[in-house]
């Protein structure tokens, strides 16, 4: 019995580091967005080549780079616009930014990209672009 777990270990050991490259190259490509705000307007960040990051705070873009290693994903500080944004839309901002900031891991599925902080809890949600929202009826 134990001749015939061994070929099996080896495959399952050859498999691990694809499924961890697979696991990086999800985000880079990818962008995604804000649960509940609107495409053309909301916020998103967007994961480009080169470990470069982008997106739109839902009133200003910023810019910065990414690291991620399996799970484990951080962003570096930020470089925004200074457009003036007032009310809600400065609070929705203030908050995006500070989610970014404490980024200390994903996970994702083809659709959501959950966002961690470092003790592996929830920051945020966010939707692949293009996506439907849950609560949209295909017609």
């Amino acid at each position: 019995m134990p001749s015939v777990l061994r070929p099996l270990l080896i495959v399952l050991a050859l498999l691990l580091p694809s499924a961890a490259a697979a696991h990086q190259e999800m985000l880079e490509g990818s962008e995604w967005g804000v649960v509940g705000d609107t495409e053309t307007a909301g916020r998103f960040i967007s994961f480009a080549g080169q470990n470069r990051v982008f997106g739109f705070t839902g009133c200003n873009r910023f810019t910065g780079t990414f690291e991620q290693h399996d799970e484990h994903l951080t962003i570096s500080p930020l470089a925004t616009t200074k457009m003036a944004c007032m009310g809600e839309g400065q609070a929705r901002e203030a908050e995006f930014l500070d989610v970014l900031g404490k980024v200390r891991g994903a996970k994702v599925d083809h659709t959501l990209l959950l966002l961690l902080d470092d003790k592996g809890r929830d920051l945020k949600t966010l939707i692949r672009r293009g996506t439907p929202a849950p609560a949209e009826e295909q017609q």
